[in-house]
């Protein structure tokens, strides 16, 4: 990861707003995965024991996020993973859609050793923004908490 990359979470009065951003777009997809795993459980006390390939696409970068996030919060309740380690090693842009390519570790769920925080019902399009400007990109997205 690199040294500018970082995420936060925005005021919302019923679900979670989460902005994340990075140099690239790779590094802004990869903090906002991170994000995504924050607000379910304390990703400091998760260790890379297992790893996951991610390979996702979308017909454009906002439906990249959402699919790429929806794909992570499967790895959570259907192999019940606990992630703290993203990366998303490529963005590219290819006939009619885009493709990522990324990685991710974790290890199996403990409610208790991770601190589960709070269930995430699903990833929205509803105030979705993707921001890009010369040395910084910022992505935002709603969780339906």
């Amino acid at each position: 990861m690199g040294a500018y990359g970082g995420y936060r979470f925005l005021e919302h009065v019923t679900d979670a707003l989460v902005e994340a951003w990075g140099q690239t777009m790779e590094e802004a997809f990869s903090q906002a995965g991170l994000a995504l795993f924050e607000i379910m459980l304390d990703t400091k006390n998760v260790h890379p024991k297992t790893s996951e390939e991610i390979q996702t696409s979308g017909h454009d970068e906002k439906e990249l996020l959402y699919n790429y996030l929806e794909e992570l919060l499967l790895l959570f309740e259907v192999k019940q993973l606990a992630l703290g380690d993203f990366t998303v090693s490529s963005i590219t842009p290819t006939q009619g859609e885009i493709r990522l390519k990324g990685k991710t570790s974790g290890e199996p769920y403990d409610r208790a050793r991770h601190n589960g925080k709070v269930e995430v019902k699903g990833i929205t399009y509803h105030l979705m923004e993707i921001e890009k400007h010369p040395a910084k990109v910022t992505v935002r997205f709603l969780l339906d908490l």
